[in-house]
């Protein structure tokens, strides 16, 4: 707490509460009329609440860029926190707490600084470049904090580059795509054709509506585009070279080159390359074409992995049937309907995408918090992370003796935990990043969901077919 500071904001909103309405703009719009002051005492402590807000909107900044991407990629919040929150008013705040009239201690101090030191802080600089007249401080700081080169370096060593697929594509050149394509992704000539071609359309479009909406004043954020703008991708693709793609093929090939786009320069800054999710079909050809060019020496390599491939879904399959039966076991001696409600609720959640609160009456329940009680979900995944770590750390022992001598078999051994267990976590954390930011009402993507619901879909069939043969028997 700054004393001064605090007193001095309570004298100018003296009604404010925790529960008022008056919105911080309308706060941050007193406080800079008080900034501009010619009263040097209201100018000084105007700029601190400023600088207050403003480093706490920095913390806010960081603890999201934490949230959204530090699972998944080895950081989090805490780690950004010395990069930006450099404020040395904040930092050494108790020197100015020793009296609650210390305005004239801190004027004398920061004219004694400012004639010694030219350092400015991240919320100094915010503040000074800061234009009230073209949006809000909020806005301002999340976008300054972000394209803080420390905070971008950080991120790019942990694999985050923090912008849009639509602003990547639109950066990028025709020839800058087709030699990253070439070299980095070695892909065949005609799909780096068709993606240039495509790329050259998306510029023809997106980028000349850009720039029409920025000759009339508006500077908004790169965006999807929409039905109407695919659609004259597909037009300009067409008349131009003769290929013909619906919106929805564009719209996922554009990702495709900007997720490419994005690896590439997280690569080039030294920054660590997220890995590739193994099941997904649009890397199927890139995988075969890379097996069939392999050389003899690398054939075990190649069949091991591919053993591996097969062996990990049969375990994941196994670890979601045991984990629920488990559940299920468990459940039947506390109410009888209650297997029939979670198997419901887990089918509600991953399959349709419903939320707690749309579960709840479907099941007979009445509040949200009954549903999360009865499917318990960190749990859930926590036992099927387990469940899986132990199968298939069986399972990969059991290939690698077929590809490895014994004296390595037992090195092996020693790393094969270490590394699956990894590589599971990382399956976990993202179920449970789709989780905190879901589509309702859509099935689930992330793989675990995935075949939560082929489990539950293939017991629902089973049923059917016992069903049907006691009422032919």
């Amino acid at each position: 707490m700054l004393a001064a500071a605090h007193n001095y904001f309570k004298e100018k909103f003296p009604d404010l509460s925790e529960d008022d309405e008056v919105t911080d703009a309308a706060i941050i719009r007193q406080l800079w009329q008080d900034k501009s002051s010619q009263v040097l005492e209201d100018y000084n402590l105007a700029q601190i609440c400023l600088r207050c807000y403003i480093s706490q909107q920095i913390y806010r900044v960081c603890f999201d860029l934490g949230g959204r991407f530090g699972i998944s990629n080895g950081f989090n919040a805490e780690d950004l926190f010395p990069l930006v929150l450099d404020d040395e008013v904040m930092l050494s705040q108790s020197k100015y707490n020793k009296s609650q009239s210390g305005i004239g201690q801190y004027n004398k101090s920061q004219s004694n600084k400012s004639q010694s030191n030219s350092y400015k802080s991240l919320a100094t600089n915010i503040l000074q470049t800061f234009d009230p007249g073209k949006g809000s401080l909020k806005t301002w700081i999340s976008r300054y904090v972000k394209q803080h080169p420390e905070i971008k370096q950080f991120l790019m060593q942990h694999g985050v580059y923090l912008i849009s697929d639509w602003a990547l594509l639109n950066d990028t050149n025709h020839k800058q795509l087709q030699r990253i394509l070439h070299k980095m992704y070695q892909l065949a000539p005609e799909e780096i054709q068709q993606s240039c071609e495509l790329l050259t359309s998306y510029h023809a479009v997106y980028r000349e509506d850009r720039l029409q909406a920025r000759l009339q004043g508006h500077t908004l954020p790169c965006k999807p585009p929409n039905n109407q703008q695919l659609q004259r991708i597909s037009q300009d693709l067409q008349t131009r070279t003769g290929i013909t793609l619906n919106e929805q093929v564009i719209l996922k090939k554009l990702q495709s080159s900007a997720a490419k786009l994005r690896q590439y320069k997280i690569a080039a800054s030294g920054g660590s390359m997220a890995s590739v999710a193994f099941d997904k079909p649009e890397i199927q050809p890139a995988i075969e074409a890379s097996l069939a060019n392999q050389t003899d020496t690398n054939t075990e390599q190649i069949e091991f992995i591919k053993l591996y491939q097969e062996q990990f879904f049969v375990s994941l399959d196994k670890a979601v049937s045991e984990v629920i039966t488990d559940y299920i076991s468990r459940s039947q001696g506390k109410r009888k309907s209650l297997e029939k409600e979670f198997i419901k609720g887990l089918h509600l959640f991953h399959c349709e995408g419903k939320s707690m609160n749309q579960i709840a009456p479907e099941i007979g329940f009445k509040k949200q918090y009954e549903v999360t009680r009865l499917l318990k979900l960190n749990q859930f995944r926590a036992d099927i992370r387990q469940s899986l770590l132990i199968n298939l750390s069986s399972s990969v022992m059991e290939i690698a003796q077929e590809f490895t001598d014994c004296d390595r078999l037992q090195n092996l051994d020693k790393q094969v935990e270490s590394i699956l267990d990894e590589q599971i976590s990382t399956i976990i954390q993202e179920a449970e990043s789709e989780v905190r930011n879901p589509v309702r009402n859509k099935p689930l993507r992330n793989l675990i969901a995935r075949r939560i619901c082929s489990y539950l879909n293939n017991q629902d069939n089973n049923q059917d077919n016992n069903h049907n043969n006691n009422q032919d028997n």
